[in-house]
C-alpha cells in the first residue's frame, strides 16, 4: 500500500469518526430537548401527564425509567 493511499484511508477514518461524533452529539441534544419538553409538561400538568402517559406504560409492565425513555424517543420518532 502506498503512503498516499494510507494517508487517504486515515483521513477517511478520521472524517467518519467526526461524523459519528456529530451524530451522537445531535442525538444527545435531541434527548435533552425532549427531556425539557417532558419536564415542562410535568410541571404544567403533572396529574394529567402521569395519568395519560406514565400510568398506562407502567401498567403495561414498563419501569418508570423505561417509560420515560420511550416517551423521549417517541417525541422525536413518532412513527
Amino acid at each position: 500500500m502506498s503512503e498516499k493511499t494510507s494517508k487517504k484511508q486515515t483521513k477517511t477514518r478520521v472524517e467518519e469518526f467526526r461524523e459519528r461524533l456529530d451524530r451522537e452529539d445531535l442525538e444527545r441534544r435531541w434527548q435533552l430537548e425532549a427531556l425539557d419538553h417532558l419536564f415542562t409538561e410535568v410541571e404544567d400538568h403533572p396529574d394529567s401527564f402521569h395519568s395519560l402517559w406514565i400510568q398506562p406504560l407502567v401498567a403495561a409492565g414498563l419501569t418508570l425509567e423505561s417509560a420515560l425513555a420511550l416517551l423521549i424517543e417517541g417525541h422525536f420518532l413518532p412513527n
